[in-house]
């Protein structure tokens, strides 16, 4: 099965992973728009155009199933009742199944993006299910510290520490709402306390119940689209994906061209990328 993928940088690959490790052999295409990184705090009129030619990009592609590996551009699907019908994919909401994991009268802390918490489709889903208490936090430096490669070390404390201080044991669950947190889950436990719950284990979860999605054997392969830097892109998926054994292509794509819409996928020459 053709799985497609999407975030603005390397965040998805927390996603990307776990089903990999879970499913083992399809065929993965992974877009990081690492160019338009963070999501976060971009304007919403501008991420709901460029998340057109993202899906644009991956219909072009033939994808069978498109999973959101981005929790702002889901929300923005969710909040603006944006129109899916015009593609020929089933796309899989990050959200919606991150949300089930949550029960009546649980505490939670949801740990998102400014334009995440601000879309407010985590409050609306999970003011629902009846909890006792729940509380939202932007923590808007996660992303670039992450993007930049700053996960261990006195930088990364510092910045989890500012965002985190209060929150010792005052949450039974804390949701990380951006896939790019995941990389941080060890720290973010250290300070909260709590029970940490991935979104990325909820699209494991509906992929083998709903979807009942294969699990194969055999190479696999990941083929990445990359719009920013391709080597820099290169180098912080092969330390997250360390343990992975896989076979990874990176390439770098344009998706301002309309060419992407047509069938046809433009790739910028990239004299120095190089299959892993």
């Amino acid at each position: 099965m053709k799985i497609g993928f999407f975030d603005s940088g390397i965040g998805g690959l927390t996603v990307l992973k776990k089903v990999i490790n879970n499913f083992g052999n399809h065929q993965y295409i992974y877009l990081g728009d690492s160019l338009n990184v963070p999501y976060g705090s971009k304007p919403i009129s501008f991420l709901i155009s460029n998340l057109e030619k993202i899906l644009s990009f991956f219909d072009s592609l033939d994808v069978d199933i498109l999973i959101s590996a981005c929790n702002t551009t889901d929300s923005i699907i969710k909040k603006t009742n944006f129109n899916l019908e015009n593609y020929n994919f089933t796309y899989i909401s990050l959200i919606e199944n991150a949300v089930e994991k949550v029960e009546k009268n649980d505490s939670v802390l949801l740990l998102a993006t400014e334009n995440t918490v601000k879309l407010g489709v985590y409050k609306e889903l999970l003011t629902k299910k009846g909890l006792s208490k729940y509380e939202e936090k932007a923590c808007p430096l996660f992303v670039p510290l992450i993007e930049e490669g700053y996960w261990y070390g006195q930088m990364a404390d510092s910045v989890l520490r500012y965002y985190l201080r209060d929150y010792k044991s005052k949450y039974k669950k804390v949701i990380l709402g951006c896939t790019h947190y995941p990389i941080l889950e060890k720290q973010i436990k250290k300070y909260t306390n709590s029970l940490i719950l991935d979104p990325a284990d909820s699209i494991v979860d509906f992929l083998e119940k709903e979807v009942q999605l294969s699990k194969n054997t055999g190479n696999i392969k990941v083929t990445y689209y990359i719009t920013g830097n391709v080597d820099k892109f290169e180098t912080l998926s092969k330390a997250f994906m360390f343990d992975v054994y896989y076979k990874p292509t990176f390439k770098k794509i344009d998706l301002s061209k309309k060419d992407n819409i047509a069938k046809k996928v433009l790739l910028i020459p990239n004299n120095n990328s190089k299959k892993g």
